[in-house]
């Protein structure tokens, strides 16, 4: 388990499938992500057990209620475009709408980039976000990140659409210098 002064991450267990659903269900949070609002427990049990429950995913919880109030990803060499190299990981994370400007999201990621850059040997993190998620890229600026390149016709298949987004990194020395 990790934590943070008030979260902890762990794996992703099927009994999380209301939580997923109540979170997953507001249209703001789908589009943001790239995917529609889920429509029922169904959609979110399917969505836990192909997608979320993987070594690569985990559940934020927040310590004092012990909810599930979002997600975070390691995406590993051979699942992102982005990752060139064993030794970099993309990383993505999405927060539940009511738990939206607590710090929560700014908290995990910072957290997760010092366990990648000093547990997991990584030396160079992506991340990317649509152009239209300001609240994203103000998680990833807070957090050291800094403009890589843009990607103007990103595909979208669930939603049948192409949006722009805006790729960021940091690398193990940006992070050390920023400590």
């Amino acid at each position: 388990m990790i934590e943070t002064e008030r979260l902890y991450l762990r794996k992703w267990q099927m009994s999380d499938e209301e939580a997923v659903y109540d979170l997953s269900k507001e249209p703001e949070i789908g589009y943001n992500c790239g995917w529609r609002p889920h429509k029922d427990v169904a959609e979110s049990r399917f969505v836990l057990e192909y997608i979320l429950i993987s070594k690569n995913n985990y559940a934020i919880v927040e310590k004092e209620t012990d909810r599930v109030v979002g997600s975070f990803s390691f995406i590993p060499l051979g699942d992102s475009p982005l990752v060139c190299d064993e030794d970099e990981i993309e990383i993505g994370f999405w927060m539940g709408k009511p738990y939206w400007g607590k710090g929560y999201t700014t908290e995990v990621c910072k957290r997760m980039m010092q366990c990648a850059f000093e547990e997991k040997g990584i030396n160079k993190i992506w991340i990317q976000h649509n152009i239209n998620n300001l609240p994203s890229k103000r998680v990833q600026e807070k957090c050291g990140f800094v403009y890589h390149h843009t990607i103007d016709r990103k595909y979208y298949l669930v939603l049948d659409e192409y949006r722009t987004n805006i790729v960021n990194y940091i690398t193990k020395e940006m992070w050390n210098e920023r400590k």
